[in-house]
This record gives structure tokens, sequence and C-alpha cells, in this order.
């Protein structure tokens, strides 16, 4: 039975010790500057053009600004997961402040998952995907792109990127569902392996 493509972006469902996924969330910040919109379940990287308090960053001058991250930008913080004007909204599951994605050009709160144990699915591109590219690691393509009505990006696993050398994501295993086999479209199971966390900034520096 051939996959459904139904690509959404990283949804993160649990840790690398196999607790289930809480829901903990790190608040960043997106500028008016920033002419790139960012979706749910998008990588986003640092927005270091906005770092000083002179460029429009945070109103408050508490969260670091992001922005969404290139296909191969290999110092991401982490995945876009919840977006709101108001940053002591975003973590509370009654928020009506929320809204399903940040536009272009938008002075917006959003929600990072931006701790390294956590594992996500994301669904393959429609590529010829095989058991032996578990292990790999990859890029990934559309990061960018999503739809303004599910607030979902269109970010998929990019097996033309499949590579044993660094790339923006690890594959560690076919998502286990019936409706899952492996080929095109495929749901995968990944964690960030280029993350740029504590000590890796000079490294992974955007320009």
């Amino acid at each position: 039975m051939a996959n459904t493509s139904r690509p959404s972006g990283l949804r993160p469902i649990r840790h690398l010790s196999g607790s289930p996924w809480n829901g903990a969330i790190s608040i960043y910040y997106h500028s008016t500057a920033n002419a790139s919109a960012i979706y749910k379940g998008a990588l986003v990287t640092s927005d270091a053009a906005l770092d000083s308090p002179t460029c429009g960053p945070d109103p408050l001058g508490i969260y670091q600004s992001i922005m969404v991250a290139a296909d191969d930008e290999p110092g991401c913080i982490g995945v876009a997961v919840a977006f709101g004007s108001q940053p002591q909204l975003l973590t509370l599951s009654t928020n009506l402040n929320s809204v399903n994605y940040c536009p272009a050009s938008t002075g917006m709160y959003i929600g990072v998952v931006d701790d390294p144990s956590v594992i996500y699915e994301i669904e393959g591109n429609n590529a010829s995907w095989a058991s032996s590219n578990i292990g790999d690691n990859c890029d990934t393509s559309n990061n960018a792109a999503g739809s303004a009505v599910t607030g979902r990006s269109t970010c998929v696993a990019d097996n033309a990127a499949l590579t044993a050398a660094t790339a923006q994501l690890r594959i560690l295993r076919l998502v286990n569902r019936p409706d899952n086999a492996i080929g095109a479209y495929c749901k995968l199971e990944v964690m960030i392996a280029e993350q740029l966390i504590a000590g890796d900034m000079a490294a992974y520096a955007t320009t």
C-alpha cells in the first residue's frame, strides 16, 4: 500500500530516554524586520542580525530573535510549535491568544522545542527511501513553506541530501504504524543533528 503524502513539518513525539514529549518549550521572538514567515513544525535558527536592541528585536528585551532556517541550515535552534503576541500565554493549553503561524514581517513570540534530546516525526519526500537509510543524516526541503490555513509547515526530509557526514537531521527509524511503509512519503523518526545549543553558537553563527 502506497504512503499518503501529508507533509506537516517536524512533530515532537518523545525524548531519547523513551519518555513522551511533555510539551516543554522555550520562548523566542520573530521581529517585524524579518520578511519570512514561520510555520508550525519548521526548523528555526538565530536571527543574528537582530540580536542588537537597536535592530528591532523583542520589545521586552528578553527573548532571542529567530528566523526560519534554510533547508541546509547547519545551526538550528529547534522546531516552532506555538505562536502568539503575549509570551506568558504560549505555554497554556487554554491560550486563546495563540495563532496558527507567524506571518512574514510580523512581531510575534514563538514557542520552540529546543531540547536536543527530542525525537520528531517527519515525512520523507517522494523518493526511493530504503531501510539502509536508517542511521544516515539528511537535510530538509520546503522548511520555509507552509499553509496559512492549517498553520503547518510543509517541511520534509530530503532523500537527495542523504549523507554519512553532518546534516540537519539524523534518521533513527521508520515510524511503526500500519499505514506507513518504507518508500516514497514514508514517515520517519529523526533527531536534529546540527542543533545550535550552548557552546556551539560560534560554530553555527548565522551570516
